[in-house]
């Protein structure tokens, strides 16, 4: 099972791994907000922790981010944020080199979805707010634009994390499978017959459980577990072959429709990110 004791990743150190800008608008004040800007030099997380009071609002400009949070584990490309809720257990990681915007709030917007882990489509006004509230402005001028952000985060639309396990312990069995060896492609009807249960019953646990149909949670588990391959250099069609795809062209399309990016231009931001 997935959870904070099988969570991995290096810790970034403060000075060497990462640098950090940090602007306070009012935050003695249930209407405040804090902003913090992190240069990030290498790939690691922060830690497992949690914030009791504040809630927080995660976009990492240049690479994949990592999430841990509410026991499930989440990729989050640079086209969409990650909204964590206060009492949450996580930790966020940089999956490659960027500059990381925390925003940290104690009041949220009004809207259900944020009572758990979201992803938030970013759009031009999101970034333009978050770079805007990173900078050396003034008090009021920061409050001015926390309303404008909670604005705007009442009309984004929030999608639930990439990758929620099942906690049926059938369809979770299946689940962890995929994602110990991605590249085995087995039919759900074939691993629901090889546990005894029917392929109707892994459909339905696994669409109300986790959000996804079992093909679009297995594609995104095996999406997931190519990163560090595209990362690594190996060439794609090695890569698809590696997490269960049949060609190069089905891997990038499947790719760039998960993660709104190609493999390419992922390779190529962690090798151009200069600071």
């Amino acid at each position: 099972m997935f959870d904070e004791s099988s969570w991995s990743s290096d810790r970034l150190v403060e000075d060497t791994d990462y640098r950090f800008v940090s602007r306070h608008y009012a935050t003695g004040t249930p209407y405040g907000l804090r902003l913090v800007r992190y240069s990030v030099y290498r790939e690691g997380s922060f830690g497992v922790h949690v914030e009791p009071d504040i809630h927080q609002l995660t976009w990492f400009d240049g690479a994949m981010l990592g999430v841990f949070a509410d026991q499930e584990f989440s990729v989050v490309p640079p086209t969409h944020a990650m909204w964590i809720p206060a009492g949450t257990v996580h930790d966020i990681a940089a999956l490659g080199l960027g500059t990381m915007y925390c925003a940290y709030l104690r009041v949220r917007p009004f809207r259900s979805d944020f009572d758990t882990p979201c992803r938030v489509e970013m759009t031009g006004l999101m970034r333009e707010l978050l770079d805007h509230l990173s900078g050396d402005i003034s008090v009021d001028a920061g409050l001015r634009a926390r309303a404008v952000l909670l604005d705007a985060l009442e009309s984004m639309a929030g999608t639930a994390p990439s990758l929620t396990y099942p906690t049926h312990p059938v369809a979770r069995a299946i689940a962890e499978g995929i994602v110990d060896d991605p590249s085995r492609r087995v039919s759900m009807a074939e691993e629901a017959s090889r546990h005894g249960v029917s392929a109707r019953t892994i459909r339905r646990i696994f669409l109300t459980e986790t959000g996804s149909n079992y093909q679009q949670w297995s594609t995104a588990a095996r999406l997931n577990a190519s990163l560090e391959l595209v990362k690594g250099g190996s060439a794609l069609d090695e890569v698809a072959r590696a997490v269960g795809f049949s060609s190069a062209s089905s891997y990038v399309s499947a790719f760039r429709n998960h993660f709104g990016m190609t493999p390419g231009r992922l390779r190529d931001g962690r090798a151009s990110a200069e600071f």
